[in-house]
């Protein structure tokens, strides 16, 4: 079980870079090609399908988690309500392991708790940001329908509201004209 919430704490600190990098400012020229693309690309897409099985898996583990603190909770109160004095209560070691294993319960399930919290949080902030960009589109698309500057009318049907096509993502070799080699 182990490894299971150490890819779980992985996950964790992915999501709190992702969720940092979400808070810092991206100039206006690029927030809409970025959210388009990914809204538009496979791989994003491909990404998003591998987060809801492992959002699952989390799911799966948090139901654990809650199920092993349930449980030592039932024997910390079964033990208690015995009034003669038990090995467990009188044993030192017996009672480090028995908070060893509460810590480990506890921590289980805040980590996996933390973690599908975060990942609910990144998902609402990215269809914000892109409901975001569509509102904006549609407003910039009604300004130009509604104003009599013929120059706003050219400049927002000129917009590109289109999604981001695979060529545009791609990095090109540019070609500089009259280049003049220097002798040295």
């Amino acid at each position: 079980m182990a490894l299971y919430y150490g890819i779980v704490f992985a996950i964790l600190t992915l999501e709190i870079i992702a969720f940092f990098l979400f808070l810092l400012p991206i100039p206006t020229r690029w927030q809409k090609p970025v959210f388009r693309w990914l809204a538009t690309s496979p791989a994003v897409a491909h990404a998003q399908y591998i987060m809801k099985v492992v959002f699952a898996f989390i799911f799966v583990l948090f139901l654990d988690a809650v199920n092993t603190l349930k449980a030592f909770y039932e024997v910390v109160n079964a033990e208690e309500d015995h009034t003669a004095p038990t090995m467990a209560s009188t044993d030192f070691r017996a009672q480090v392991g028995q908070a060893a294993k509460k810590f480990y319960a506890q921590r289980n399930l805040y980590l996996t708790g933390f973690t599908m919290l975060l990942l609910l949080i990144l998902n609402k902030i990215k269809n914000m940001s892109l409901d975001y960009i569509k509102l904006e589109d549609e407003l910039i698309q009604l300004e130009g329908a509604t104003s009599t500057d013929p120059a706003i009318r050219k400049a927002s049907h000129d917009i590109d509201t289109a999604p981001i096509e695979a060529h545009v993502t791609k990095l090109e070799p540019v070609e500089q004209a009259n280049e003049k080699k220097k002798d040295i």
